[in-house]
Formats: C-alpha cells, structure tokens, sequence
C-alpha cells in the first residue's frame, strides 16, 4: 500500500511539475508578447513623436524662409518706394525753376487754357503763379485769355510749384492746373511709369 501511495505521490508531483511548466511556459510566451507589443508600441510613438518634431521642424522653418521673404521684399519695396519718390522730388524741382526754362510762356499758355477749358466758361478768373517770373512776364498771358477772362498774376508760385488755376466769377467752379495739382491727378499713372521705366516692371 505504501508503495502505491508512493507511486501515486509521484504521479501527482510528476503532473504537477507538467503543469507547473506548462503555466511556466504559457507565462513566459505572455511575457514575451507582452514585452514585444510594448517594444513595437515604443517604436510606434516614437516614430510619430520623430514625425511630428520633423512636421514641426519643418513647419518652422517655412515660417522663418516665409518671414524673411517677406522682410526682404518689405525692404526691397522700400528701397524701390524712395528711388521713384526721389524720381518725383527731382522732377518737383525741376518743375519749380520752369520760368527759366525756354518755352516757358507757352506751356502758361497751354496750362490756361485747359483750366478755362475745363470750367466751361469764358467769365472767368485765372489766377497764374510760378517761381522766379516777374509780373510783366506772366501778364503777357492776358491776350491769349478768352475776352471775357481776367488775370491775376500771384506773388508766389500755387501750390510751391507754380501754375494756374481757372474758376468762374462766383468761384463755385474751379480748376487748378498747377503742377502739384496735375501730378496728383495722375499720382499712381506716375509712379508706376517711373517704376515700370526704372526697374522694367
């Protein structure tokens, strides 16, 4: 009897020791899944964590190329800005020393007659003024003026840079023809002419 109860005490420890290493077993698989799904979780966060650092990198970057674009073309508009504006203070003294230049009378001439144009009217008063003229010269204007038309020659030039400025006898209709006046008028027709000349856009 004893030995049958030996016999069966081993049979128990030998199915127990199976057991237990089938436990082992199936444990250490569970472990190694576990342990490989955690790796392949890591790799997996770490290459999106690596992709979105690169994303942000990236994104980083355009945004400091796109800043210094922009600088650079804000300078550059700058830069174009006061060489066509220096263009324009050029001209603007050229135009204010007009009354030396020859032919002078007859752009007067022409410059009243299209501000006595433009109000509509032959009763008109024409106010000329231009740097440098002395009243004598100014007032041979007065024939070339419609017969209705009175002339006043100013002491200084209109709108600094001399002109003429034609408005009808109640001074509700006027037009001012003086160089200021008529560079205002074309104002960006002329600076885009002197930029499309200067810099070929």
């Amino acid at each position: 009897m004893s030995e049958s109860f030996e016999k069966l005490q081993n049979r128990i420890l030998s199915d127990a020791k199976v057991k237990a290493e089938d436990i082992l077993h199936e444990a250490e698989e569970k472990a190694s899944k576990m342990l490989e799904d955690a790796r392949q979780k890591a790799r997996k966060d770490a290459d999106a964590v690596g992709a979105k650092a690169r994303f942000d990198a990236e994104a980083l970057r355009r945004s400091i190329l796109s800043a210094k674009v922009r600088a650079n073309r804000l300078r550059l508009l700058d830069e174009k800005n006061r060489i066509v504006r220096s263009i324009v203070s050029g001209a603007e003294e050229r135009l204010s020393a007009i009354a030396q230049s020859p032919g002078f009378m007859d752009t007067v001439k022409k410059m009243a007659s299209e501000a006595v144009d433009a109000i509509g009217t032959d009763q008109a008063t024409v106010r000329v003024g231009f740097e440098g003229t002395k009243g004598k010269e100014l007032n041979s204007l007065g024939p070339a003026l419609p017969r209705g038309a009175k002339l006043v020659v100013e002491d200084s030039p209109i709108d600094e840079l001399g002109g003429v400025i034609a408005s009808d006898l109640d001074g509700k209709v006027v037009f001012n023809n003086s160089f200021r006046a008529r560079m205002d008028r074309m104002d960006s027709q002329l600076l885009s002419l002197i930029s499309s000349t200067v810099f070929g856009e």
